[in-house]
């Protein structure tokens, strides 16, 4: 039985046997591609592009570990643009529903309507001003799971 598993073992494929990055090198990676794409947003006078800077480098700490050195990145590719537009409009979302519930707290306005009114905005959002800024984070995020991959494979 030893023997089958040491021959199983030795025929696993390089890639599948290696671990993963940690998360700091995709954070590293999303963090530069998104201060590449906020200085571009800052030359055609688009300063919200800023906002990839903390959502992507998020995004890449959490999507990071799951980039390996072999197989396909589209999937990667595709969950990052997509937390990335995520958390960047939450952080639209988030100070405004703060500052509502302040004033609120003034005019006797329910706290829960006022979160669950962000969270309403937060999905409008998404859907409004995220899927048209997918044109913007799927050819960054493909361009960070290659990045990453790379960066697993020199590991090794």
């Amino acid at each position: 039985m030893n023997t089958m598993t040491w021959a199983a073992a030795d025929e696993l494929h390089r890639d599948d046997a290696v671990a993963p990055v940690s998360g700091w090198p995709g954070a590293a990676v999303g963090f530069s591609i998104a201060l590449v794409a906020g200085l571009i947003g800052l030359g055609f006078q688009a300063p919200f592009l800023l906002l990839g800077l903390p959502s992507a480098t998020v995004a890449g700490w959490l999507f990071g570990p799951k980039v390996r050195a072999g197989g396909g990145v589209a999937d990667a590719a595709i969950c990052m643009a997509v937390l990335t537009t995520a958390i960047a409009d939450a952080l639209v979302v988030v100070p405004s529903a703060i500052a509502s519930s302040a004033s609120s707290s003034f005019g006797g306005i329910d706290p829960l309507a006022t979160v669950a009114g962000a969270f309403a905005f937060w999905g409008i959002g998404l859907l409004i001003v995220g899927i048209p800024m997918l044109f913007i984070t799927v050819p960054c995020g493909l361009a960070w799971a290659v990045l990453v991959r790379m960066l697993a494979r020199r590991r090794q």
